[in-house]
């Protein structure tokens, strides 16, 4: 009976589990569904503080139809996931818009009205090997037709899926872009080949800038401009060169009055290599661009002149054939991470990476009443060079070799506030003479002018009144200068692909994102800076990198010293055997004494040896970086396994030891039953 009655027991405790257990993962379903903990150190997984506000903030609804072929996907294994995690996305957006945000799930099955729906919205077609399409796509629509659309997620954008879908929203609340007057002396709207080549379907616009109209209405202005347009909210300047007098006083007087400005100067534009601008001259116009005397009243320096060079932040460039490596540090392309921003700022606050190519370098004026705050800066490791410089040195080893540190970081980009001084404190500059003009006119003396004339004269030819001379700014400066222009070039920061007709971007370093932060942060939209900022996730081993490049320079300072050695000992033994008469083959008619002959033998015997040398440095300079990657490795892949199992055999084992422990225990004895 004692038995029966503890076997019923432990079926009845085992069948309340299980009751217990079913209970509770349905009501946590309900309960707890979208509930989730983010252990990522960046937290990946974490809705941002942005898309929150965007949501919350909805006034009208707003409503995504999610077009995705779960039952096709089935057969997809990673779109399927992919599918899922977008859906499960689009749901907890849901539950923070307060009702505003309406989503429906559409499986558009084949031949059916859902599917028709889905093209004439927009979202593409992927064909399957059965001959069905597969759909995978978003369409939001506001509720005056407004209309933005996702053709496809791609998997490439996964680490961007939240900014993709919180700025698709965010489009959808805008009843009017805000206006971005954008002088710049790039094409970024015909791209590299310049309008000749948009005019023939052969150039695509800089990503950038697709970015910054998709968001913006951009309108732009001359760089012989005399005034700017009242409502421009925020002014971009893109590689000014040459800029009249009248045009830097239009933009003087446009910030004194309290525009706010985003300038990207550049000493040294790589991108006229392929704009099609000559090398030579290298600091000549439309080489490198100034804002001079703009500058100096905003307590700015810049040397156009002069280009940053940072060893530890150099980006990787094909090596010359010469060197024997397949890769060498460009000391003036630089891959700037995490650490060289400013943490405080929003606009820098998270940049994993940024690329920039012959940047400049800002620094405060003595004296300044603005307040300079540095954005973005090289590590210590750095130093100046002159542009000119940098023209003639074609070898990335050499500017490694002859690199010397110095024990400062430059800013190459910065904000400016506070109070500025006009750069014209005597008034606007005088008018401009027409060339046009004929020698006959000039000589003629203009009658003075009446005061309906005068008044006349103080109008724009477009209707626009001058506004009064300012000497000092009405409202605090904003400002925030970059010395550096390449960044726009989608060579350094974003790959593209084409997916049935539809160019997808993906980007490999943090550049669009910063220029686009600097735009929304003096529009003063700062929701959707937290989601670019926190798109990508890499977090490169430093450790590594480092490494490497002291072994980079190790190897460039041997390799130097052995090559040295190399051409010497060959110009010895050449001579010697020139002397003699003789070659690597033999005499030619001049007998060799025992000394020549042995002296030879040295010289081709230390020829190969330092030859052997040269090749040993780079193997054996390579040993700690390759043990280095093993051993992280072996902790990212295999520690953690190794570490759950010997935790498992440890417990089993004290278990063992404790059962085995009751078993040898003498068993007190007990009255009998009977």
């Amino acid at each position: 009976m004692t038995f029966s009655s503890r076997g019923s027991g432990a079926a009845l405790s085992i069948a309340l589990a299980a009751v217990l257990f079913f209970a509770i993962t349905i009501i946590s379903d309900f309960v707890l569904r979208g509930a989730r903990i983010d252990l990522t150190a960046t937290r990946q997984f974490t809705l941002s503080q942005g898309t929150i506000n965007i949501l919350r903030a909805l006034d009208e609804p707003v409503t995504l139809r999610f077009f995705f072929s779960e039952k096709m996907a089935s057969r997809f294994p990673q779109i399927r996931v992919y599918g899922t995690q977008v859906r499960d996305l689009l749901l907890e957006y849901q539950s923070h818009a307060r009702g505003k945000l309406i989503l429906e799930i559409v499986d558009p099955e084949p031949f059916s009205q859902d599917e028709d729906r889905a093209v004439a919205l927009g979202v593409s077609a992927i064909p399957t090997d059965t001959g069905d399409n597969l759909y995978f796509g978003l369409v939001g629509t506001n509720a005056v037709d407004g209309r933005e659309a996702i053709a496809f997620f791609s998997q490439d954008r996964e680490s961007f899926l939240e900014y993709d879908l919180t700025n698709l929203v965010y489009r959808l609340t805008l009843t009017k872009k805000p206006l971005l007057g954008l002088l710049s002396r790039l094409p970024l709207e015909f791209g590299l080949g310049g309008p000749m080549a948009a005019m023939q379907g052969q150039g695509q616009p800089f990503v950038i800038y697709e970015q910054l109209t998709s968001v913006f209405e951009v309108e732009n202005i001359s760089q012989d401009a005399d005034h700017i347009p009242d409502d421009v909210d925020v002014l971009m300047v893109v590689h000014p060169t040459d800029l009249p007098e009248k045009t830097l006083y239009a933009l003087d007087q446009f910030v004194l009055s309290g525009g706010r400005m985003i300038v990207f100067l550049d000493p040294l534009l790589e991108l006229n290599e392929v704009l099609g601008v000559p090398s030579q001259g290298i600091s000549g116009p439309g080489r490198a661009s100034d804002l001079e005397p703009l500058l100096k009243s905003w307590g700015v320096a810049y040397d156009s002149s002069i280009v940053v060079a940072d060893l530890s932040r150099a980006l990787r460039v094909q090596a010359a054939p010469q060197s024997g490596r397949p890769y060498s540090d460009y000391v003036v392309w630089l891959g700037l991470v995490n650490n060289d921003v400013a943490k405080d700022d929003l606009v820098t606050s998270a940049i994993s990476m940024l690329n920039v190519a012959g940047a400049g370098a800002f620094f405060p004026l003595q004296g300044a009443k603005t307040q300079f705050t540095s954005l973005v800066r090289t590590t210590a490791n750095s130093m100046t060079l002159e542009a000119d410089e940098i023209a003639t040195t074609f070898n990335p080893d050499d500017l490694v070799v002859s690199f010397q540190a110095t024990p400062e970081s430059y800013t190459i980009a910065t904000r400016i506030s506070g109070d500025v001084m006009t750069a014209f404190p005597d008034g606007p500059p005088p008018l401009e003479i027409d060339e046009t003009e004929t020698p006959e006119s000039q000589d003629e003396t203009p009658p003075p002018p009446s005061d309906t004339a005068l008044a006349e004269e103080n109008q724009k030819s477009d209707g626009a009144i001058v506004n009064e001379h300012l000497a000092t700014s009405t409202v605090p400066a904003n400002l925030i200068l970059v010395a550096d222009a390449d960044m726009f070039d989608d060579r350094f920061w974003v790959q593209q692909q084409n997916i049935l007709g539809q160019r997808i971007t993906v980007p490999t370093a943090d550049n669009g994102t910063f220029v686009m932060n600097a735009v929304e942060n003096l529009m003063g939209s700062n929701d959707l800076i937290s989601l670019r900022s926190r798109a990508r996730d890499d977090r490169p081993l430093t450790a590594i990198d480092e490494l490497r490049r002291q072994a980079d320079a190790q190897f460039l300072a041997q390799q130097e010293q052995l090559e040295q050695e190399l051409s010497d000992t060959e110009a010895r033994l050449a001579a010697l055997q020139s002397a003699a008469g003789t070659s690597d083959a033999g005499p030619r008619g001049v007998m060799l004494t025992p000394e020549e002959s042995q002296e030879i033998a040295r010289f081709q015997a230390q020829l190969l040896d330092t030859r052997a040398q040269l090749r040993a440095v780079q193997h054996n300079l390579r040993g700690d970086i390759e043990r280095l990657e093993t051993r992280v490795r072996f902790i990212n892949i295999a520690m953690m396994p190794i570490l759950v199992a010997l935790f498992a055999v440890a417990l089993a084992w004290i278990r063992r030891r404790r059962a085995a422990g009751r078993a040898s225990a003498p068993i007190s004895p007990t009255r009998s039953g009977t």
